[in-house]
């Protein structure tokens, strides 16, 4: 692998874990923010819900502008954007600034899930070759929401909530510093389109006549869907119901992304060996496998902290199937449009985790019933867009 291929990643890799541990570093102190700001937990909550929505939106038209002028500076820009609202979130005084900085820094942060994604497509083109490289960006980024908890809430206890936001601000300059000097366009003029579309016209609505790219798509959007609920559930079940102490949380959420991190290791190995598609379909039954358990456990009124973690470990390992294996089938149906592919996909990834959280937020978090739940609503949809899928190939 050349030197500057191998660079190239790694900094897509880091720019991906830093804008996912813009939410997994301050999880632990979500409760703190309430009681210095003096609000509810719908309040908090929508710190999360808001900055996925703003993540979501402005995917939309990097994609497609990275289509046509090149990744690179349209990376530089969205990254110097998420440098200023990460500094502008620490020096919030109220929820109001903090929403809106949160906002912001979702618009920045965009261009990580689209163009970051697109990047590691122009590197090595489709295929076995991509979903093994996808997954291994995966096992990378799976580090920020194994020990970002765990760092956050050291910083957060130690030095206050918004110095966890002065610490994404200061690891975002020194990564757009690398990116203006070392960062190399993986678009070359001659196969970038012409014109740029603004959002979400013809340009996204194109995809909707694409039902192959659909399904795969759905796939991957509804699983990180239920993954983002669960993060937001687990803390006040953990902290509130089970009594976990705020600087303790991030361990249990640690051994919770040992599974995921594990999965991604075995889904290298298994790409070059197995097809993708039966690799969604062992993630999925794992899936199910997990909502089961935690039925039953909750049934038998036999959880706990420890409990809970255990049960959830074979959907870890499932998420790994399926994230990233089925963003790869669906992306290899739109060659020529990979940005714009990438950015719907990241930003329907987001929305849908913002929807999930806000329907999981409507029920009590004393119960496993909830998260159980979603997990097997969004498996069984998951399911259904496999086997259109398999419909529609067909012959």
């Amino acid at each position: 692998m050349p030197v500057q291929t191998s660079l190239m990643f790694c900094l897509m890799a880091v720019l991906v874990a830093l804008v996912d541990m813009a939410s997994d570093l301050y999880i632990p102190v979500l409760p703190e923010i309430g009681h210095i700001f003096g609000v509810d937990e719908s309040w908090v909550g929508a710190t999360l819900s808001i900055n996925l929505v703003s993540l979501a939106i402005s995917g939309l038209y990097y994609g497609s502008l990275s289509d046509t002028i090149g990744r690179k500076p349209v990376i530089i820009g969205g990254l110097f954007l998420f440098t200023v609202a990460s500094f502008a979130c620490g020096f919030s005084t109220s929820i109001t600034q903090l929403l809106i900085s949160r906002f912001f820094q979702g618009l920045g942060g965009g261009v990580a899930f689209s163009v970051g994604v697109a990047v590691v497509r122009d590197l090595y083109e489709g295929g076995a070759k991509s979903a093994q490289m996808f997954s291994r960006m995966q096992s990378v980024i799976a580090l920020s929401p194994t020990f970002a908890p765990i760092i956050g809430g050291i910083i957060g206890t130690m030095y206050g909530w918004a110095s966890i936001f002065y610490v994404l601000g200061a690891v975002a300059v020194v990564l757009l510093i690398a990116m203006i000097f070392y960062g190399k366009e993986t678009l070359p003029p001659e196969k970038r389109r012409k014109g740029f579309s603004s959002g979400l016209g013809d340009e996204y609505r194109y995809f909707l006549r694409r039902p192959l790219f659909l399904c795969y798509a759905g796939i991957q959007i509804l699983s990180l869907g239920w993954f983002w609920s669960e993060l937001a559930f687990l803390p006040a079940l953990f902290q509130d119901h089970y009594g976990v102490a705020a600087s303790s949380f991030g361990w249990y959420l640690s051994v919770l992304m040992a599974a995921y991190i594990l999965g991604t290791f075995l889904n290298q190995y298994l790409v070059n060996h197995v097809s993708l598609k039966k690799l969604v379909n062992i993630g999925l039954g794992l899936f199910f496998l997990t909502a089961i358990a935690m039925c039953v456990a909750q049934g038998i009124d036999f959880v706990s902290p420890w409990i809970v973690v255990a049960l959830r470990f074979p959907g870890g390992i499932g998420f790994a199937l399926v994230f990233g294996n089925a963003a790869t089938l669906a992306m290899d149906q739109e060659k020529e449009r990979t940005g714009s592919a990438a950015a719907l996909i990241g930003s329907s990834e987001l929305l849908a985790g913002a929807i999930c959280i806000f329907i999981i937020d409507l029920f009590e978090s004393d119960t496993l019933y909830p998260l159980a739940l979603m997990i097997a609503a969004c498996t069984v949809f998951c399911s259904l867009f496999m086997l259109k899928a398999r419909c529609l190939q067909k012959p």
